[in-house]
């Protein structure tokens, strides 16, 4: 079997094993089976981080060593009416001639299909590698968790590619770092029952949080405030939107109570927002319901509105590109408690702490508390790398002499937690194929792509 078949046959076993951030037994364990299989040594954490060694080849001993990273959990989201169960069914994946994609759920080719071409390359006989290091860790999509608990300080390699990004023509040698905020209050209530109504919204086109902040899409969780804000004498009794801090939501249910909602007034909204032809989907219903409920007051009611619509969000800042940004990626208001949770991310460590102080203050104002989690580094460029200079070569080697694109991105990657941790001249590039739309259920991996970046990869190895 040629190698990219089978990458596809190992992609087509991994996207069968439940593998949700924070669940990744299951994965990690079909690791360290793979590695057992093949003979190699490995060990696994209690994080269900797994690193794997493969000793240099004959000739190769005194070349620099070199470590593969792929995360193992993926994001699982999935379309509204969907009975998907991502702790136990696999993802029904939809095969054409030269695309994958997933049958109302996210694919989870990121970054599955990066834990695949390490696979494949950690049992491929038939190439010299130097010392080799096979790191795969977990939570990357939720805190990366694992990379900041994994233990490499028995670990000291020369060279490290990461195997999560998402354009195949693309060298990445720099990343964002970032910071989740949580914000919290709760309240009096009162029961209501009389003049109560559901607020859905869904078929947003949501998406990656770093990388498709700057495309206009709409968030549910905004869009449903400010839907709130054009009501009169709104009293909220419940609100819940989005499930990760790093997708831009895409669904949220709201219930509230008002003496009276005119229905058209949706229809005015969506003029003023101007939604895109990508969120052309959105569906928004307004139904009264019967029941009795505990109500927020009208003032605390708008007290969240206004956080809601007044925290610093979306792109917040831009040069060349996205600097600094935000995303509301979850709120949860039920029985008088709301947790919001925000997503920042920044290329300028300057602006990212502003943007964070400026949103604690507007939020202390309002009296919500906050906490900060220990976030992640960013990834510092390095266009003088010995590494990127010999990728450069091969991906020139296997593409007609076209130089790939060499940047920075504004999603968060690991690299900057690892380098950190191995040492800190380990160089390091970040390399993938085609995704589209990832962290959505239109999560396309583009299999061309995957041929054209083992070429590349087999190449850079032949040449070591």
């Amino acid at each position: 079997m040629d190698k990219y078949n089978r990458l596809l046959e190992i992609f087509d076993e991994i996207v069968k094993i439940p593998r949700d951030s924070s669940k990744e037994d299951k994965i990690a364990k079909y690791v360290c089976d793979f590695a057992e299989n093949l003979g190699l040594e490995y060990r696994i954490d209690d994080y269900y981080n797994v690193i794997v060694k493969r000793k240099a080849d004959s000739g190769m001993e005194n070349k620099k060593s070199l470590m593969f990273q792929a995360h193992l959990d993926m994001v699982c989201e999935k379309i509204i009416d969907s009975n998907h169960n991502f702790d136990t069914d696999p993802i029904e994946v939809i095969k054409k001639e030269d695309i994958y994609t997933a049958k109302d759920t996210t694919l989870g080719a990121d970054d599955g299909i990066g834990v695949s071409i390490a696979l494949l390359l950690m049992e491929d006989k038939d190439i010299k590698l130097p010392l080799t290091y096979f790191l795969f860790t977990t939570n990357e999509e939720t805190g990366m968790d694992g990379a900041k608990n994994v233990d490499l300080s028995d670990v000291n390699v020369d060279y490290m590619i990461n195997l999560d990004s998402e354009e195949e023509d693309s060298i990445i040698i720099g990343c964002a770092g970032g910071e989740t905020i949580t914000f919290e209050k709760e309240f009096n209530t009162t029961t209501l029952s009389d003049n109560i109504y559901k607020l859905n919204i869904n078929g947003l086109k949501g998406g990656h949080s770093g990388v498709d902040i700057d495309k206009g899409r709409i968030s549910s969780n905004y869009l449903g405030a400010y839907i709130l804000s054009k009501l009169d004498e709104v009293k909220l009794i419940s609100f819940v939107g989005g499930t990760k801090t790093n997708a831009i939501p895409n669904n949220s249910e709201i219930v509230f109570s008002t003496d009276n909602v005119d229905k058209s007034i949706i229809d005015s909204i969506m003029e003023e927002l101007e939604i895109t032809e990508e969120d052309k989907n959105v569906n928004i219903t307004i139904e009264e319901i019967n029941g009795t409920f505990d109500s927020l007051s009208i003032e605390d009611s708008n007290d969240i509105i206004s956080l809601i619509m007044n925290l610093k969000q979306n792109v917040i800042y831009k040069s060349t590109s996205v600097d600094t940004s935000g995303n509301i990626g979850i709120i949860k208001l039920d029985k008088g408690k709301i947790v919001l949770l925000e997503s920042l991310r920044s290329n300028i460590n300057s602006k990212l702490k502003e943007v964070r102080e400026d949103n604690i203050k507007l939020a202390t104002s309002l009296g919500f508390n906050n906490t900060i989690d220990e976030g992640y580094p960013g990834w510092d460029y390095d266009y003088d790398s010995e590494l990127l200079k010999k990728y450069v070569s091969s991906y020139k080697e296997t593409h007609d002499g076209n130089e790939p694109i060499i940047s920075s991105i504004h999603a968060g990657l690991e690299c900057g937690l690892l380098k950190n941790k191995i040492s800190e001249d380990t160089q390091i590039i970040s390399v993938g194929p085609t995704l589209e739309d990832v962290h959505t259920v239109d999560e396309t991996l583009y299999l061309d792509s995957c041929k054209k970046l083992i070429n590349t990869l087999y190449n850079f190895i032949e040449k070591y």
